[in-house]
């Protein structure tokens, strides 16, 4: 069978992790770190080392909750789509902008 890149990566990355972090663990540990590199992709977004981090935990996190890269990929193809479905409001203080949501009228 052929695997995709992204899923020999995260094939990869589970036979390391579990063999330097043990078998059966929680996602809750690499979500914390995850939040931490996040922090660190922040203050040097130029850095792809930072970006890989982030990637590698999130594929792990994806792995110890039982789905493929693939499964991965494929969610966030379908919600690019819903997100170019969507209406954009104006950046806050931050940049940040998100979508409009509908407000539901009782």
């Amino acid at each position: 069978m052929i695997r995709s890149k992204i899923q020999r990566l995260q094939d990869d990355l589970a036979e390391w992790s579990d063999t330097a972090f043990g078998v059966g663990r929680s996602p809750s540990a690499p979500i914390a770190h995850l939040c931490k590199e996040v922090i660190e992709l922040a203050e040097s977004p130029c850095d792809v080392t930072e970006a890989a981090d982030c990637l590698m935990l999130l594929l792990d996190i994806n792995r110890m909750a039982g789905r493929t890269a693939d499964i991965l990929l494929e969610a966030c193809f379908d919600k690019l789509e819903v997100n170019k479905g969507r209406e954009w409001g104006e950046p806050d203080e931050y940049g940040v902008v998100e979508h409009i949501r509908e407000t539901v009228n009782d």
